[in-house]
């Protein structure tokens, strides 16, 4: 529910976390460090928490808002993703989560995300059509490894613990044939698709799961062969669609990141991702907040523009240690470029999808409260292109 006294209790008595105080994770092997983050990104951080709560539905809802509809409506799968990915910023935030507002905010959308978990249009799929169905089983999955792994809201686990095996295997049984996932068919795989689902995956695994080898080897192999010479990713398959350098530049550094999760690549293609971020990056910010979706000659979507900068901060997360945080301080410089003057992000023209613009840019301020899937180490099918 939108809660009317959030704004002015929130502003005045949240505590952040340090070392010895807030919510983390429970088996975060970073130390987590107060000076890790400016005081004007502490500042950041709290308003966006704060215009978070504002936001939420009265039925818990987070609902992240695009052109597509059924039925007139948006998709459960994106009133799913969207609230989880609001969830999950909520409680990687490093805020004192323990504050009646956030934690009464977490729980209503995590009882919305399990209520429409049970709709029949989020039953498991591998019909060969559009349908963002994924999108959910992943952000849902994603945020339920997060929560397991927080400390507190042992009521909340008690019901969302069990749902764990469940979605882990809604994301296994939706895998294409030859590896890979995507939401807009069911032929070949999409990076951005598929980079998100094998890192829920690898959270699901470290959460007890079992997760086959052979799912996460497919997942390399597709991965790795999308990359060309130039690190480029193509949007879908391998190589049959030679994407731009700007086209790829919202999907490449979370690509890169998930080979490195898989065990291959290394910091140096990493770090060209995240140069080619920085050097496409107006080419990105052209299409926010634009109508359509793949226009020329990019084919840049809006959608790309938050989901780059959550996935570019994590990449840096992965950088040498004396790399990260010169990085760091040119990726906030950039994101503050579109932050709107009430404080929220939104790459779209709905205003519903602010939601989601602003968990992903929290997600990225937060740093390392923000749980890593774990590495692991898995066998390369074949040589990449």
């Amino acid at each position: 529910m939108i809660r009317i006294l959030v704004l002015v209790f929130v502003a005045t008595s949240l505590v952040w976390a340090s070392p010895t105080f807030g919510f983390q994770t429970t088996e975060n092997k970073t130390k987590i460090k107060e000076s890790s983050k400016t005081d004007d990104e502490s500042k950041l951080i709290k308003e966006a928490v704060t215009r978070l709560i504002e936001l939420q539905h009265s039925d818990g809802a987070w609902p992240y808002e695009g052109v597509y509809r059924v039925g007139g409506k948006i998709p459960v799968g994106y009133r799913i993703g969207g609230t989880s990915i609001v969830c999950s910023a909520l409680i990687s935030s490093g805020t004192d989560l323990d504050e009646k507002f956030l934690k009464s905010a977490v729980t209503d959308g995590t009882n919305l995300i399990l209520e429409e978990l049970e709709d029949p249009l989020m039953k498991p799929s591998r019909t060969g059509r559009y349908d963002v169905r994924i999108w959910g089983h992943i952000y849902a999955l994603d945020y339920f490894c997060r929560l397991k792994n927080t400390k507190g809201f042992d009521e909340l686990k008690e019901k969302t613990n069990p749902k764990i095996k469940e979605l882990t295997e809604a994301v296994i049984f939706q895998e294409i044939e030859s590896g890979g996932w995507n939401y807009a068919n069911k032929s070949r795989h999409c990076c951005f698709v598929t980079a998100p689902a094998v890192q829920s995956l690898l959270l699901a695994k470290k959460a007890g799961q079992e997760v086959p080898d052979a799912v996460f080897e497919r997942a390399l192999n597709k991965l790795s062969k999308s990359r060309h010479e130039d690190g480029v990713f193509p949007y879908t398959g391998t190589g049959s669609r030679r994407d731009t350098q700007a086209g790829s530049a919202a999907r490449a550094p979370v690509s890169e990141a998930t080979i490195m999760m898989l065990g291959h690549g290394n910091p140096e293609l990493l770090q060209t991702s995240l140069d080619n971020f920085h050097k496409n990056w107006d080419e990105l910010e052209k299409r926010r907040k634009k109508t359509g979706t793949h226009k020329p000659p990019h084919g840049i979507a809006p959608y790309y523009f938050y989901y780059a900068h959550r996935y570019a901060a994590q990449a840096i997360r992965m950088l040498p240690t004396d790399q990260q945080a010169a990085e760091f301080k040119k990726f906030v410089k950039v994101l503050l470029k579109t932050k709107d003057e009430d404080n929220t992000w939104n790459d779209r023209v709905f205003k519903q999808s602010k939601a989601y613009g602003t968990a992903m840019s929290l997600l990225a301020l937060s740093r390392d409260h923000v749980e890593l899937p774990t590495s692991i180490k898995v066998k390369q099918e074949s040589k990449p292109q």
